[in-house]
């Protein structure tokens, strides 16, 4: 396969006459481009030799650009402007940070801190977040993913950094309390009858109702239990009083701290599973991912109630 030669002059000489054709003069073309006069005249000078036309001519003061030229610079500028828009994409593709997470952790753990963690990294970088069912989460690597939540019971040392560990307690509106107040002033094993939220399907590291009462010492007692496919709705439905709720430290902070949901017990009940941060080998090599991990972590740990 035969090579294939492209007479076209050094970027350095287009960025030069491109310079001197918009500003009309070799001098602000040097002190834009923070060059000497002698190096922008040799540029222009050496695309004339490449081609054997005159692209500019001296006018007064400063330099007007011949018909030929006029044709060319035409044609140099969309060139350019392909070549900075192509490289700033590269750039951006370089400094984003993609994050697989689930529903949960998007809605409740990442976007209250979006804007903070956005401007940490610096313009152009953007934060790109794709959802999914926990069990689904490692399939997002192969999307681009530079960062995964997960669930581990011991966080390795490294590439990965401990976001919250699994502490849980009973919530629900004030309306609830006011209208179970009697019963729910018992221990939790004489609950029955107080309606119950619970997820439809377990979810890997996170507790059932079984575990909180198994937990405390008690059998769960007998109730009417309402699911829900996910937690942010389950944390609305306990929110509007159709029940108590099991709250995660972390996920359900904005919700105790507008007393939207309030602690039924005060005793919060820690668990061996961490949600923790996880670089993949493609966020490895991603500064900002790599310098994502910690921010996150201390974000995070900032909210906990």
């Amino acid at each position: 396969m035969g090579q294939r030669r492209y007479r076209i002059p050094s970027t350095s000489a287009l960025v030069a006459f491109e310079s001197v054709a918009r500003l009309g003069g070799i001098g602000r073309a040097a002190d834009e481009l923070n060059t000497s006069q002698s190096a922008v005249s040799r540029h222009i000078k050496h695309i004339e030799d490449e081609f054997g036309t005159r692209l500019t001519e001296k006018s007064g003061r400063g330099i007007v650009i011949t018909r030929a030229g006029e044709a060319y610079l035409r044609v140099v500028t969309t060139a350019l402007e392909s070549l900075n828009a192509a490289g700033s994409a590269l750039r951006a593709a370089d400094e984003d940070v993609t994050i697989a997470c689930t529903h949960e952790v998007s809605h409740l753990l990442l976007m209250p801190h979006f804007a903070r963690l956005r401007e940490s990294l610096g313009r152009g970088a953007r934060i790109r977040i794709l959802t999914c069912e926990y069990e689904t989460v490692p399939l997002m690597v192969n999307a681009g993913a530079d960062l995964t939540f997960e669930y581990v019971e011991d966080v390795p040392e490294t590439g990965c950094i401990e976001i919250l560990p699994e502490e849980i307690v009973p919530v629900a509106s004030p309306s609830f309390l006011a209208m179970h107040a009697g019963i729910l002033a018992q221990q939790p094993g004489a609950w029955r009858g107080v309606p119950r939220l619970a997820l439809t399907k377990a979810n890997l590291g996170w507790a059932t109702w079984e575990d909180w009462f198994a937990a405390i010492g008690t059998d769960a007692p007998a109730t009417e239990v309402e699911t829900h496919d996910n937690y942010v709705y389950l944390l609305e439905a306990a929110a509007a009083g159709a029940g108590l709720a099991l709250g995660w430290r972390g996920f359900v902070d904005r919700y105790l701290q507008s007393e939207a949901l309030v602690a039924v017990s005060g005793r919060w009940i820690t668990r061996p599973p961490k949600l923790v941060a996880r670089l993949t080998r493609r966020g490895e090599r991603n500064r900002n991912a790599v310098r994502f991990l910690p921010l996150l972590s201390r974000l995070l740990s900032n909210r906990r109630t």
